[in-house]
């Protein structure tokens, strides 16, 4: 008569399996980042695109302009920074929903905005993840760079710091140096930058230009800042800076210490 054995496993076997496991998790954890993070930048682009539709919508009852150049009504006065101007739009019910103006990984409101017709609660410090460039218009280049992540400088070009790459924090950019831009025409992409480590600018163009520069014709441009905490985007490289022509080669050199800004004369007055 035949007699049922028990087959248990040998600890080589057993080791061999934990090893194997162990390969396939160390390979599907990289994986699983980079899916993660490349959803959550679609969902940005999303959010910066609805941005962007909204202050077109703004513009239709504002002879073309962005909240940004209008008084707010209730204040008296124009938006000192990214928020106040998007509030604005909160305020006169372009905008229903204030989570448009979050980013996942990065600066993210609640939802709450207050009792209406002030909309306090709108955009609190460190509910508004964009910036945007001041004093444009429905009409003005379709190129230029209208709505981006919140910047570390508010030079022109601005600069992010790739160091500070998955945190949530002011400037920040994305795991290999990369951020999101929504220009005036309306469209949306996530970007390259100059460098993936350190202050780091747009990348540089044939001709010495790069998206911002290009678009501006060589005038520097004011940056809106978004409000984090109690303060605002301190600039660490100093004013705005004009651009210079390009050298015999091309290729203005860049700012020592700073990928992807061209040299600068002195600051311009705004």
């Amino acid at each position: 008569m035949k007699t049922k054995r028990n087959h248990a496993f040998t600890l080589i076997e057993l080791l061999v399996v934990i090893t194997i496991i162990a390969i396939l998790a160390g390979l599907a954890v990289p994986a699983y980042n980079i899916i993660q993070r490349m959803a959550n930048q679609t969902r940005g682009v999303n959010n910066a695109r609805q941005v962007i539709l909204a202050m077109k919508l703004f513009s239709k009852d504002h002879n073309s302009q962005y909240p940004d150049s209008v008084s707010n009504p209730l204040t008296g006065s124009l938006a000192q920074n990214a928020n106040d101007a998007f509030r604005l739009m909160i305020q006169e019910k372009i905008v229903t929903d204030e989570r448009i103006f979050g980013c996942p990984a990065g600066f993210t409101p609640d939802g709450n905005i207050g009792q209406r017709p002030n909309c306090g609660n709108a955009l609190m410090p460190g509910e508004n993840h964009w910036a945007m460039t001041a004093g444009q218009t429905d009409t003005a280049e379709g190129n230029m760079p209208l709505v981006y992540e919140n910047t570390a400088s508010l030079s022109w070009p601005p600069l992010w710091n790739a160091d500070a790459a998955g945190q949530i924090a002011p400037g920040r950019a994305w795991s290999g140096g990369k951020i999101i831009i929504g220009r005036n025409d309306g469209s949306v992409a996530v970007e390259a930058l100059a460098g993936q480590k350190g202050m780091v600018g747009p990348q540089i163009m044939t001709g010495g230009m790069n998206l911002f520069t290009q678009a501006s014709e060589g005038m520097p441009q004011r940056i809106l800042p978004v409000v984090f905490g109690n303060a605002v985007i301190n600039d660490p490289i100093g004013p705005l800076r004009e651009i210079p022509p390009p050298t015999v080669n091309g290729m203005p050199p860049p700012l020592a210490g700073v990928q992807g800004v061209p040299a600068s004369l002195p600051p311009a007055g705004l």
